[in-house]
């Protein structure tokens, strides 16, 4: 959902605004201008006075995380400063000191260049639309809250809490059983925000950690998006080393891949059903059990969900979406395909790659099988993700011609467009992190998917 701010500064070609975050190319769109009047706002709508800083590695990370301590202070706050986290673990924090709210200094998956702000409100949830609306209203009408001459401020050195996090997801799984299984375990942080809190925990579960990019020098060694294509050099040492399992993570570490011994890299869209399967055969299920995904997310959830009969609910795109739907739904559990697993008795509340390592050992350790027999189980995944450039397009025209093509499919117009029958669906909408619009399919057979890609490619070359 992009968002208009309505003042010049916030209007340039390399700035994002959405429910996703203040995002930008690094000076052009997050010029110090924008980043200036962002926390301004974001300092102004706080009911409290404590916040959470995190970041991860990017060069321009050190640069924004000062400006925006000085800022809070400067605004009689008090800074929890966490240094270089995982975006959960930011979150996490903010919930168990009970902090006004937070701020994640990352862009995500976006390449390297790319820096953002992540809103964080009471209770660790991000801020949702409406939040957000109401953050730019500050920065339209430049009503913000004084700055302090003095300032009752302080910075603390929040390292020690992020044990907090890490216990509230040891306290969801077996711990017992997974350090007697002594896994060795293949991590890449990709020299992000995961790159010390990971092996971290890793450890605290007895594994041997075999790390690959966890050194948080301010260099992507690979493409930060963690698909098979980014991962091919850390898929064919998994397969010569000796671990038992692999997980590859994104820059600021909310979103999580599996990488096998025999296989490489999987598809993301496995790490959130392998997860769920962890919190079912340690918990028991209720009738009135349920999952919550997205819509652009795997039918594979549909089949774990269905094996215990609990229904699986869809929600828009964007962890806070998920999150607002698991909410009202009271599921049990959660996320998106990218990646993203969500355990809500997990004080992040959110997209936690901490949670789905500590998950997944967990199913590994109480079925007593290895990671690739664990996944041949599993229905094989036949799906793609393509991304197009619209500029100067009208959405809804688009819209409207696929609707025309797939007339004899069932519609959600939630987020997008998605398109759906009971063995095939394609959804279409605009990215809230990059200018493009995504087309995402998934069928029951590759060569469905095939013929449904086929269809959708012409009508995409025909806008």
């Amino acid at each position: 959902m992009a968002l208009n701010p309505q003042k010049p500064v916030f209007q340039h070609p390399d700035l994002m605004v959405s429910v996703s975050g203040i995002r930008g190319i690094i000076p052009t769109g997050l010029s110090s201008d924008v980043i200036y009047h962002s926390l301004r706002a974001f300092g102004s709508w706080l009911k409290g006075n404590t916040v959470v800083i995190g970041r991860d590695s990017r060069p321009s990370g050190a640069y924004i995380e000062n400006i925006a301590i000085g800022v809070m202070l400067g605004m009689g706050k008090k800074v929890i400063q966490l240094g270089i986290v995982p975006t959960p673990t930011v979150k996490a924090v903010v919930n168990q000191s009970g902090a006004a709210g937070g701020i994640m200094i990352s862009a995500s998956h976006n390449p390297v260049v790319w820096n953002a702000f992540k809103f964080i409100g009471p209770g660790g949830f991000f801020t949702n639309a409406k939040d957000l609306e109401e953050l730019l209203d500050f920065v339209r009408t430049e009503d913000y809250k004084p700055f302090q001459f003095k300032p009752n401020a302080s910075v603390e050195d929040g390292r020690d809490r992020i044990q907090a996090h890490i216990d509230s997801v040891l306290a969801r799984v077996n711990v017992a059983a997974i350090k007697r299984k002594k896994f060795t375990v293949f991590l890449d942080a990709v020299n992000g925000g995961g790159s010390f809190v990971l092996p971290e925990l890793l450890k605290q579960l007895n594994c041997k950690v075999i790390a690959q990019h966890c050194k948080p020098d301010g260099t992507f060694p690979r493409p930060p998006e963690p698909t098979p294509d980014a991962l091919k050099q850390s898929s064919r040492l998994i397969k010569q080393s000796k671990a038992h399992i692999g997980f590859a993570l994104d820059p600021d570490a909310d979103r999580l891949v599996v990488l096998s011994p025999k296989k490489g890299a999987v598809s993301e869209e496995l790490t959130l059903p392998l997860s769920f399967m962890s919190y079912l055969a340690s918990n028991s299920i209720s009738k009135k059990a349920s999952i919550t995904v997205n819509l652009s997310t795997s039918f594979v959830n549909d089949w774990v969900a269905d094996s215990v009969g609990i229904p699986t609910y869809r929600s828009k795109v964007g962890e806070a979406n998920v999150v607002a739907e698991m909410q009202h739904r009271k599921s049990v559990f959660g996320g998106e395909g990218n990646g993203g697993v969500i355990d809500p008795a997990i004080p992040s509340y959110g997209r936690d790659s901490l949670s789905g390592v500590a998950h997944i050992l967990n199913l590994l350790a109480l079925k007593g099988e290895d990671t690739d027999t664990v996944l041949s189980n599993l229905p094989a995944v036949y799906m793609r993700k393509i991304a197009y450039k619209i500029a100067g397009q009208k959405t809804e025209e688009i819209y409207s011609r696929f609707r025309s093509a797939f007339s004899d499919y069932k519609e959600d117009a939630r987020d997008g467009l998605r398109l759906a029958n009971e063995d095939s669906w394609i959804h279409i909408r605009p990215s809230n992190t990059e200018p493009i619009l995504r087309l995402i399919g998934e069928s029951r057979t590759k060569k469905d998917l095939e013929s449904l890609l086929n269809k959708a490619g012409r009508i995409m070359e025909n806008s």
